[in-house]
């Protein structure tokens, strides 16, 4: 078989199959979903193959927006409190305008506008839900500083990876894991 294939198979398994986890395990799967997320740049390098070259950002996007489906399927279907739920959705539907405006425009800046705060968003209450299955948001206030709180950081990866156009497996691998 042809490594590319062979990648772009796997590729397509892993990013295909790892959010069903997250109707088992909201918490544990989302990770997962995060790990099968950065896996197709670390086969492409550990393998040598390019099999998406060209389509990757449209091809990662993709996973990327399915598996947020999933979490935020989880959020409104399994999720009782108001809040939690209402914000949810509302992040998820930020992300996934921002995702197919970008896809239209090729505007990086969209990023910055609409980042992937739903993400950060979902682990920490699908987090909190595993500590403390009654978990809610007590106030509108705690909400906001909660997004403000799990969205920083995920702005600043937007912003290094999107706007910047630095790609961040490259930089752990070369900086962090020392792996040339």
């Amino acid at each position: 078989m042809d490594k590319d294939l062979f990648v772009l198979l796997l590729i397509v398994v892993i990013r295909g199959c790892a959010p069903l986890l997250i109707l088992r395990w909201q918490f544990a799967g989302g990770l997962l979903c995060i790990l099968a997320d950065t896996s197709d740049s670390i086969l492409q390098d550990a393998l040598g193959a390019e099999p998406l070259a060209g389509h990757y950002h449209l091809v990662d996007k993709s996973f990327d927006i399915y598996y947020l489906a999933f979490e935020c399927g989880v959020a409104l279907w399994r999720w009782t409190d108001p809040l939690a739920r209402g914000a949810a959705a509302a992040l998820f539907a930020l992300r996934a305008a921002g995702v197919v405006f970008f896809e239209l425009t090729g505007f990086r800046g969209t990023f910055l506008f609409a980042p992937n705060v739903f993400e950060n968003f979902y682990l920490f209450v699908a987090g909190m839900r595993s500590v403390d299955p009654g978990f809610r948001i007590p106030s509108w206030r705690w909400l906001v500083m909660t997004i403000v709180a799990v969205g920083a950081p995920k702005l600043l990866q937007e912003y290094v990876m999107h706007y910047r156009e630095s790609a961040t497996w490259h930089f752990v691998k070369e900086n962090i894991l020392m792996w040339r």
